[in-house]
């Protein structure tokens, strides 16, 4: 009985959200980001502990974690209006370019130095430019922080998920072509076309879910009592129907939600963004507690055992660790950049999360991936724990380092 009870997807809410905020205040009273308690809170509830949130509901609980990166990036899109990126010019599209292409190469050759098929090393190159914009978004709020330092992180982290998203797509389809999944060249033209394709797609559905809020806004916004509060209702449920219908076609899950922010911050006044704002602070915070929770729930701690997979995950962490670090302090020195951005926004992106866990899961289950021949197979699934491996080692310790860049970066905001 008890066993059917702890199935009950309200009851496991009411679980997480408690163990989270519990151990995210624990974690805070020792000084540390509230994310880590949050984190070490599902590690402990997990399949691989206490078995609290068995796999069958870590599946059926997936669609919060969606719910929580599609929130994040409608976030990161509400507040790119056009002015603020003319006025960073074109150093963000440079920095972002750059921490995109350094990490890759250089995990790419570290992973080879270890010993790991090129293959293999290929798919986890692949999914090194993955940054976990939840986890730098939601130290960047707790710091309460802002000003061009905050806003060039932010359009890194909107640039780098529409391009990881692809970067992975080409990737994974060119290694399924070497594994001989595809007889010729054209196989994996006509995958990387698709790739392009849905990408564009995920972009126009979400521009438009954006402009059907703008117009119905006009509608109801009379400034009536209980307007506001019409306006945040309107706003939940077409970010719902925008998260709903990219799943249901397939389409980008990240970058739907993403071009309708940017549709709604360019589309709005000043007072009408802090309102978005104000619907999205009402709710934001259970999704995070939740996401993290259901992240550190989902870390392949059985894989602690195996020696090269955990050589591998720490070389693939250093490795993508010190390859956006340099890109982005390389290319801000040579645009001449301020010295905070210099010195301290390549130690913005450490840690990984939902978003290359979510490229590497769907890439596991790919039909295409399962009909594959055993040997590439384990090939495979190796290169998929080592990435798992190296998204837990860097939720440990990238709360941390974010939060050192922010308060240096912005010494005189903080919550405290």
């Amino acid at each position: 009985m008890l066993a059917q009870d702890l199935m009950n997807p309200l009851l496991l809410l009411g679980v997480i959200l408690l163990l989270g905020t519990l151990f995210g205040a624990g974690a805070e009273r020792l000084s540390a980001p509230w994310i880590i308690g949050s984190i070490v809170a599902g590690v402990l509830v997990g399949p691989d502990a206490l078995a609290v949130l068995s796999r069958s509901a870590l599946d059926n609980l997936g669609g919060f974690s969606q719910a929580s990166l599609a929130v994040i990036a409608f976030c990161i899109g509400s507040r790119l209006t056009f002015g603020r990126i003319r006025s960073l010019g074109t150093s963000v599209a440079l920095l972002a370019i750059a921490q995109l292409l350094v990490p890759f190469a250089i995990v790419m050759g570290t992973e080879a130095l270890i010993g790991m098929k090129w293959q293999a090393a290929l798919i986890v190159a692949a999914a090194a430019p993955a940054t976990a914009p939840t986890i730098t978004y939601a130290v960047i709020r707790r710091r309460n922080a802002s000003g061009p330092f905050i806003d060039r992180a932010f359009g890194i982290l909107a640039l780098n998920d529409a391009a990881t998203v692809l970067i992975f797509s080409v990737v994974s389809a060119a290694t399924v072509a070497a594994l001989g999944l595809h007889d010729s060249a054209a196989g994996v033209r006509v995958s990387i076309e698709f790739a392009a394709l849905n990408e564009a797609n995920s972009l126009l559905a979400g521009a438009a879910f954006g402009g059907l809020f703008l117009i119905a806004r006009s509608v109801i916004a009379d400034h009536s009592p209980g307007c506001e509060e019409r306006v945040h209702a309107l706003l939940y449920s077409l970010l719902l129907l925008a998260i709903g219908a990219a799943v249901a076609l397939g389409l980008s899950q990240l970058l739907a939600p993403l071009a309708m922010g940017v549709v709604i911050a360019n589309g709005s006044s000043e007072s009408d963004r802090t309102t978005v704002q104000r619907a999205i602070t009402d709710i934001e915070e259970p999704l995070y507690i939740i996401f993290f929770v259901l992240a550190g729930a989902h870390l392949p701690i059985e894989d602690a055992t195996n020696l090269f997979i955990v050589l591998a995950a720490a070389g693939y962490t250093l490795a993508r660790f010190a390859g956006k670090y340099a890109a982005i302090y390389a290319t801000a020195h040579a645009l001449r950049l301020d010295a905070p951005t210099q010195k301290y926004l390549g130690l913005c992106f450490p840690s990984q999360g939902g978003l290359a866990m979510g490229l590497m899961l769907a890439f596991a289950a790919a039909p295409t991936v399962r009909a594959l021949p055993l040997a590439s197979l384990q090939m495979v699934e190796t290169a998929i724990s080592v990435v798992l491996m190296g998204v837990m080692l860097s939720q440990i310790f990238g709360p941390l380092v974010i939060d050192y860049a922010v308060r240096r970066a912005c010494p005189g905001e903080s919550l405290g």
